[in-house]
């Protein structure tokens, strides 16, 4: 019967409107929830009836219904706060949470994180923030996402590096082109101020974290020129020596348990720089004993100090090393890092020769000197980069990144289930889903110390409250309406 249709009709509209107005109610009240996403409620009609049009039949829908809801993930405002655990995404990705409990995968766009009772970063709720780890040498992310560890982490000691992937002793600095040689030999086991141009120190870490003193200093070597060949005459090619320095890695005989304020060298090299003071290439070096001789008279001399010889570069490493024992009985090899050099006879090498060492006139001059590893240290406070990378500050006094919050982003992220507790999940018709490093792949970046407002219009939300009020109203009045008209129907039998 038509009238009871045009009753379901009417109804339908009540109840779907009476829906929608939830949902409307439901943005309204999530205006001041961080990362919230507002609903957008798509209506559809219902078929219902099929109605006779001259000599044809046409179908009519019979009522509403809501078709589906999406969330719209337009980017909200950031508002700035004073917590460094607080984060926001600028971009299309999601925090990924691992629910402790279940091990479910959870997102969500709100970052007002902080720590649960074993000190890992997570959600109010005790979801945890997954993240990377960082590889302390490289900074490169590594492993796979998992939680991370902040409150409470103590760092073990660093060792100072062998010289692979940039790690050891770093030197940059200008050696006067025009210092005088010096003419008093090199004694290793008592290196006096004398005995070199110029000299410069950084702190070491051994494999327990204790500091040392290491100084690096460089002797200019006198310039020779090419031996005679006696047969021709003529010079030997490649006999010469110029540009030339020494280097010697000492420490504190202190360090080496051995006497205190005597400074012992351990090792030392050779730099070779081109006429116009770039460094070609650094060499090792190891220390040659120098027999005695016998005098005019025939009485025994005594033993020189060793001799400086040169060693060949490690090839996994491109830099001069040196095993260091010291004194508390913690071995280490350091890596000397004196400049890349380069080959000024091939000018396809993209070297420069200017990187580290240099040989200029003009005064001795430091440009850098300094080394990794660190010592033991209790984490006191972070701070986050855009790129999600955590940096921990440690007591001992250094920095280093600690871990690098990952992103997941979903090619229908309107389409994710809301699950409550500002969380949502994959579903099938969210998409492929990608989870990576911020910055990379569109997952956006992240701003530290902010948290995303809710991106929910109100004025837009009270027009639609309006537009949804009049619509319930008028489906009632349809329902009204049609309940008069099967009254009257009723009525026409008495």
């Amino acid at each position: 019967m038509a009238l009871l249709g045009s009753l379901n009709t009417g109804a339908s509209g009540v109840k779907t409107h009476g829906k929608s107005m939830q949902l409307i109610g439901n943005n309204i009240a999530n205006v001041n929830t961080f990362g919230y996403k507002s609903n957008d409620v798509a209506f559809e009609d219902l078929m219902g009836n099929s109605w006779p049009q001259g000599s044809a039949v046409t179908k009519a829908s019979n009522g509403v219904a809501i078709g589906g809801v999406e969330m719209d993930h337009s980017q909200g405002a950031f508002e700035n706060t004073s917590m460094s655990t607080d984060m926001a995404i600028a971009g299309g990705g999601f925090f990924t949470i691992v629910n402790p409990v279940t091990g479910k995968e959870v997102y969500t766009r709100n970052g007002e994180f902080s720590y649960n009772k074993e000190g890992f970063l997570s959600t109010l709720r005790g979801g945890l923030v997954q993240a990377l780890q960082v590889d302390r040498l490289t900074g490169e992310s590594k492993g796979i996402p998992g939680a991370l560890k902040v409150l409470g982490l103590v760092d073990a000691p660093q060792p100072t590096g062998t010289g692979q992937r940039g790690t050891g002793i770093k030197i940059a600095a200008n050696l006067d082109a025009n210092a005088t040689v010096k003419d008093i030999p090199v004694d290793p086991s008592n290196v006096l101020d004398s005995m070199y141009n110029f000299a410069t120190s950084t702190t070491v870490y051994d494999a327990l974290g204790n500091s040392h003193a290491a100084t690096v200093a460089m002797r200019k070597r006198p310039d020779l020129p090419e031996q005679i060949d006696p047969g021709t005459g003529q010079p030997i090619a490649g006999t010469g020596v110029s540009n030339q320095w020494e280097y010697y890695l000492m420490f504190d005989g202190a360090s080496l348990g051995q006497i205190p304020g005597v400074m012992i060298a351990v090792g030392g090299g050779f730099m070779q720089f081109t006429d116009d003071g770039k460094l070609i290439a650094t060499t090792g070096g190891s220390f040659e004993a120098q027999p005695g001789g016998v005098g005019p008279d025939g009485q025994p001399l005594p033993a020189g100090p060793p001799r400086l010889i040169p060693q060949p570069v490690d090839p996994d490493t491109g830099v001069p090393q040196f095993a260091v024992s010291f004194g508390d009985g913690t071995p280490i090899v350091l890596g000397v890092h004196l400049g890349e050099g380069y080959n000024p006879d091939d000018p396809r090498d993209p070297r420069t020769g200017l990187d580290g060492v240099t040989q200029f006139a003009g005064h001795y001059n430091v440009i850098r000197t300094s080394a990794d590893g660190n010592p033991s240290g209790n984490l006191e406070s972070i701070y986050l980069q855009d790129n999600g990378t955590v940096n921990g500050v440690f007591d001992a006094g250094y920095t280093r990144a600690i871990g690098r919050i990952v992103l997941t982003k979903f090619d229908n992220p309107g389409k994710l289930a809301q699950v409550g507790d500002n969380m949502l999940v994959e579903t099938l018709g969210s998409g492929k889903k990608v989870t990576g490093e911020a910055g990379t792949a569109g997952l956006g970046e992240i701003r530290s110390q902010s948290l995303e407002q809710s991106n929910v219009d109100l004025s837009e939300e009270f027009v639609n409250m309006v537009e949804t009020q009049r619509a319930f109203q008028a489906s009632a009045k349809t329902v009204t309406t049609s309940d008069e008209m099967v009254q009257d129907l009723i009525n026409m039998k008495r």
